[in-house]
């Protein structure tokens, strides 16, 4: 009975520690070039949310948007944090547009927001069917 126990404590343990570490939450560093004040912001508004300080983290990111409105990283930051404290449609709007600004970053892309969405294809000149207009 004890070897029973033993494996079955030792699954569950592996099974804990495996949704714990499958996806560890994402944050974004600034890349280089960025403004020095940005970037400080930015990683501080990290730390904060690592320890759960989501209002501080909050404050962090959107001083780093201020002192760099482009920095896709801080929206993308803010988007998470806005989404820990449950204002979501807020958090949408980062991730959008943290996506605008990174259209390349698969991070960014991957987030809540986007997660579903579909580049539209564009249309061909003319419309539609090709003749200016559409049925």
């Amino acid at each position: 009975m004890l070897n029973k126990t033993v494996v079955v404590v030792a699954i569950v343990l592996i099974v804990e520690s495996g949704c714990q570490s499958a996806s560890p939450p994402t944050l974004l560093s600034a890349p280089t070039g960025v403004s020095a004040t940005a970037a400080q912001h930015n990683e501080e508004g990290i730390l904060a949310y690592k320890q759960n300080r989501w209002a501080e983290a909050q404050q962090h990111f959107e001083a780093a948007i201020s002192a760099a409105s482009h920095l896709a990283e801080a929206h993308y930051n803010l988007g998470k944090t806005l989404y820990k404290l449950k204002a979501f449609k807020e958090g949408d709007t980062h991730f959008i547009e943290a996506a605008n600004l990174a259209p390349g970053n698969k991070v960014i892309w991957d987030s809540p927001a986007l997660k579903h969405v579909t580049v539209p294809e564009k249309e061909p000149p003319g419309g539609a069917d090709g003749h200016g207009h559409g049925h």
